[in-house]
């Protein structure tokens, strides 16, 4: 058993299937509420289970998490730029191909700036579980 603190198991036999195989069916739970279902099964393949899903939350991690959080901001900021700008040079492409002047000009540029720095912010909200995960 692994004693983290954050997986603890907990063992139950599972009435129905136990009756139906004519023997006890153990079924298993983690205290941190991410273990996947499994099939009922003996008490030793209940622990497996759950041996199993611990070593995979204790493994290193893959995927954007290897990276150190500090170069998972740049990135993030990267990216919200990149958002920004885009939005900005299309207001500013549209506004080219419109052949627009002053007032209606800087209302449209404006709209292309607010609507760059919202779809930036959205990018930062959608993005937040993989640059700072809060909860093993």
């Amino acid at each position: 058993m692994v004693d983290d603190g954050r997986h603890l198991p907990t063992f139950v036999i599972d009435e129905d299937a136990s009756r139906a195989a004519g023997e006890d069916r153990w079924r298993t739970a983690c205290s941190c509420d991410r273990m996947p279902a499994h099939a009922a099964g003996s008490r030793e393949h209940a622990l497996l289970a759950h041996l199993a899903h611990v070593s995979e939350r204790l493994a290193p991690a893959s995927g954007p998490k290897r990276l150190p959080s500090g170069a998972r901001v740049v990135l993030l900021l990267l990216a919200m730029l990149a958002v920004w700008a885009a939005c900005y040079v299309a207001g500013v492409l549209l506004a080219q191909a419109m052949d627009l002047m002053g007032a209606v000009l800087k209302a449209v540029l404006a709209g292309a700036h607010l609507a760059g720095m919202a779809l930036a912010f959205g990018l930062m909200v959608l993005a937040r579980r993989f640059i700072a995960p809060t909860r093993a």
